[in-house]
């Protein structure tokens, strides 16, 4: 046969006739004579019927299960038989069911007694009463991936007599690792795939079908039309109709039952017994179905974590969320997770139907918990009603650090008295210097002071426990800040009139007091040595500074604007400005930016570092008044969602292992996508002295921009990266790390003009933001202070 013949033969779906695209099945009864001459024109007429008759072993097993006393042998099942057919023909007994879809012609007891023998091992785990009561009920079905298999559960049970089923999909074989059914059924409508599965079950049940789904228009139709609805099942991936179909039951009073395919979480909700029950236990406030209509699945993603619960979510989605539309197309299933949830839903949807005390909440069947271990039992098939949805805490919450004023006067004591002709500050002095310093920023806002007032000194201490991390290269990140404070302590003493004389590392040499980064001196006139006033006007910025990360459309960096920030960090000898302005640059430096981020979150250690700076609620950003609120980082809710699911270790040992975190990228891009410059200040050499420099030039940068109205966003992660590689040897950093490390380093360096030697001190964008949602807080002055 050639290939255009063979083609010929071909039916497609679109040619495929209005019999062939049906599900209903068509009855015969040859007792009837009408009945008995259509099935004779099928049967002459059709050359593609298939006839399978097996109604004398359906008869012999009726007989025999109506006699569960006695062991019938051979000879009296034949008797039982013959009695139970008073003389009608085997032939025209019961039922002929033709399937037009596939071309089956199948004899089958009559309705009565076909339930009677399918129902017949359902005892006495459903009692004939109950049976009876289900016989009654109905059951509506949305979305048939998880639905199909609670459809055909029920079917199975027969714990419904309505089936209503609801899908707009047509069956796809991506569908087919969670949908049991025939490739033959490819580009079929879900529904009617299904209705034809549950009439090859039991071609006696009712179900009705809504090729078209579930949508505001035939809602109404779905949950009333025919008689209400006793159950809902939901299994849609519309969010807005998730939400829409339990707002119309609840007005209906009728229970809504879902399986989430993650963790065998079972959510019911009894708007029968409750009908005013916030919808999905109030875990999305007062979310109308409008507000998300239309989403595209990544924007979903931050309602489905509400939906099924932010902390309750299994290693392995919570990890695959992150890959939604990166490496994968939408959040999976499997079919083993769909078929434990399809009958778990069904399980629950008989028991409501039948009465039982199903209360609801929120229950977890979690095999994996569950089968993992004695270490575990305790986890296993928990219920959990949830009131409201709280905010999660961070998964790694970091201790609060207990202020040590006690280790930094012992350092200072040792230092001789301020020299003769210093002033004395007053209490009030003294605080209003100490607030400036500790307006500075610091990485992760830290905070890595503390501030000693003894003897007409102040002294500045590097609170090493505050700042230590591995993306902190022998604590130069902190030194920078502590500069930056010290720029800070200069300009507010100016502004109060005084003459200040800094000394950085004034016991540089001592081991003991390395920890001392700067003392301070005051008077009252000029002194030799004294700090000069050309950037005084900076100071009526301190209060003002802060960092701003909101995305902005881009602009160009206006020339004055450029030789002013240039001229203040050159103001510090040696430190220089380095801007990256042209489209290319930016989109260059930008990829280099997210590849850190990835890096640094795909890497055990740096995770662990970040997640300690990350406040997630509000309250807790308020009580510890340290560290970055996660609300800080201006993220549209899909991005702050996605965060959030980076919290746990876990998961991203997961995306690590997938050589997955595209979407660990996307921030960085964002973010440069609105920048006018990405700048980098640097010092020629990298001691710690060169970074306490370093930290005074950033500060006068910061405070230049502010008053320009120009937003300062830190992204710190690749300078502190590199200088562990170069200066470090990578030490900390796992090889993965490294390898990333050094192939983003040959590309930085085409961008940038540094040296092995050079200390990059930061890294930020400038851009045109509107106003910052939030600021960061300070920790209050009796913790970083202490004066006698």
């Amino acid at each position: 046969m050639t290939t255009t013949s063979w083609q010929q033969l071909i039916s497609h779906p679109s040619q495929r006739d209005a019999e062939s695209a049906g599900w209903r099945p068509r009855f015969f009864r040859p007792t009837h004579e009408e009945d008995a001459e259509l099935l004779g024109r099928l049967l002459r007429d059709d050359p593609r019927v298939q006839v399978f008759d097996t109604i004398d072993r359906q008869l012999r097993d009726l007989v025999k299960t109506r006699h569960p006393r006695r062991t019938l042998g051979d000879q009296e099942i034949a008797r039982l038989v013959d009695e139970h057919l008073r003389g009608v023909p085997r032939l025209s007994y019961g039922v002929w069911v033709h399937y037009p879809w596939s071309h089956r012609l199948v004899h089958l007891l009559d309705e009565a007694e076909f339930v009677e023998l399918r129902t017949n091992r359902n005892k006495y785990k459903i009692s004939a009463a109950e049976q009876a009561t289900l016989a009654g009920r109905r059951i509506g079905v949305v979305g048939l991936s998880v639905g199909q298999s609670v459809a055909l559960t029920i079917a199975l049970e027969r714990s419904a007599g309505e089936l209503r089923i609801a899908d707009f999909d047509d069956l796809e074989l991506s569908n087919m690792n969670r949908i049991r059914t025939g490739v033959h059924n490819l580009d079929v409508p879900k529904v009617v795939a299904t209705a034809r599965d549950i009439a090859e079950l039991d071609p006696f049940l009712q179900v009705k079908c809504f090729s078209e789904g579930v949508n505001s228009d035939n809602l109404e139709r779905f949950l009333l039309e025919g008689g209400k609805l006793d159950i809902a099942v939901d299994e849609c991936d519309s969010l807005d109709i998730k939400l829409e179909l339990r707002l119309r039951a609840r007005a209906h009073r009728i229970p809504v039952v879902m399986d989430t395919s993650d963790r065998g979480l079972i959510d019911v909700e009894r708007f029968d017994l409750e009908p005013d029950r916030p919808i999905l236990h109030g875990l999305v406030g007062d979310l109308r179905p409008e507000r998300i209509r239309g989403l595209s699945t990544e924007d979903k993603v931050p309602y489905v974590m509400q939906i099924i619960g932010q902390d309750t979510l299994s290693t392995r989605f919570a990890a695959t969320l992150l890959e939604v539309q990166q490496t994968v197309s939408t959040w999976p299933q499997l079919g083993s997770a769909v078929v434990h949830g399809g009958a778990a839903a069904a399980d629950t949807a008989r028991r409501i139907a039948l009465g039982e005390p199903v209360r609801s909440g929120r229950y977890y069947v979690d095999l994996e918990q569950i089968i993992s271990g004695p270490e575990q039992e305790s986890a296993a098939a928990v219920a959990t009603p949830p009131a409201s949805a709280t905010p999660p805490a961070s998964a790694t919450p970091p201790a609060h650090e207990p202020p040590r004023p006690a280790l930094a006067a012992a350092s200072l004591t040792r230092l001789p008295a301020a020299e003769a002709g210093a002033v004395a500050l007053d209490r009030e002095q003294l605080r209003r210097l100490v607030e400036a310093g500790i307006a500075a920023p610091s990485g992760g806002n830290c905070q890595p002071w503390l501030w000693v007032y003894e003897a007409g000194r102040l002294g500045l201490f590097h609170d090493r426990a505050r700042s230590e991390s591995l993306a902190d290269f022998q604590g130069a990140g902190g030194v920078v800040a502590l500069g930056a404070a010290a720029e800070n302590v200069v300009l507010a003493a100016h502004r109060e009139g005084l003459s200040v004389r800094v000394s950085p590392f004034p016991r540089e040499g001592d081991v003991g007091d390395v920890d001392l980064t700067a003392a301070f001196e005051f008077f009252g006139a000029p002194v030799r040595g004294a700090e000069g006033h050309a950037m005084d006007a900076l100071a009526d910025a301190i209060g003002l500074r802060h960092t701003n990360r909101r995305q902005s459309g881009r602009a160009t960096l206006a020339d004055e604007h450029r030789e002013a920030l240039a001229a203040a960090v050159r103001s510090v000898p040696g430190a220089d400005l380095q801007l990256l302005e042209s489209p290319a640059e930016l989109e260059e430096v930008a990829a280099l930016i997210g590849a850190g981020d990835r890096a640094r979150l795909l890497a055990q250690r740096t995770h662990a570092d970040m997640m300690k700076e990350i406040r997630w609620t509000e309250a807790e950003a308020a009580a510890r008044r340290d560290g970055i609120f996660a609300g800080a980082f201006e993220l549209s809710p899909a991005d702050l969602a996605g965060f959030r699911i980076c919290r746990d270790w876990r998961t991203m040992d997961l995306v690590r292992r997938w050589g997955g975190g595209g979407a660990l990228e996307k921030m960085a891009h964002k973010a440069v996508a609105g920048a006018m410059a990405v700048a980098l200040i640097t010092m020629p050499r990298a001691g710690l002295a060169d970074y306490f420099q370093g930290g005074r030039a950033l500060e006068r940068a910061w405070l230049t921009a502010t008053q320009r109205g120009i937003a300062v966003y830190p992204m710190a992660t690749l300078p502190y990266l590199f200088a562990r590689l170069v200066r470090g040897g990578g030490e900390g950093m796992d090889p993965e790390t490294v390898e990333v490390a050094r192939a983003l380093r040959e590309r930085y360096l085409r961008l940038f003009d540094v040296a092995d030697a050079t200390a990059e001190i930061l890294l930020f964008r400038l851009s045109l933001a509107g106003p910052a949602s939030t600021r960061s807080l300070r920790r209050p002055l009796e913790e970083v202070l202490v004066a006698r």
